[in-house]
């Protein structure tokens, strides 16, 4: 029974290993990050992160490859949107223990110094 399951598991652990491969990169992480909740033009995703156009091309075009991202036409402009919710949704998670991490850590404090007292 377990050959069975992991014949089934295999393109679906393929699958996973090409969206992790395609998000293990920073830029291509915030790029998504920012998608999680909308859809924005190439305009508004170089100003929310600062990322030169040349680059920013690279990047959305590696992740449009990689089907990620989905486009579509808005006169002029390009809107890039995430095409699974899926997708989202191991943003979100990544979002949530990475965010949590930073909270919960205390900032590290250097041994008590002792105050004489006169």
């Amino acid at each position: 029974m377990l050959a069975v399951e992991t014949k089934q598991m295999l393109p679906l652990a393929e699958e996973a290993t090409r969206l992790i491969k395609a998000l293990a990169h920073p830029e291509r992480l915030m790029i998504c990050c920012q998608l999680r909740n909308g859809e924005l033009s190439v305009g508004q995703i170089e100003e929310a992160l600062d990322i030169p156009q040349p680059r920013l091309s690279r990047e959305l075009s590696k992740l449009r490859a990689d089907e990620i991202l989905g486009t579509r036409r808005e006169s002029k402009a390009i809107i890039y949107h995430l095409r699974d919710d899926r997708i989202g949704a191991i943003i979100d998670t990544l979002c949530q223990v990475m965010l949590g991490k930073d909270v919960r850590r205390k900032p590290k404090r250097g041994p008590k110094k002792s105050v004489k007292r006169s």
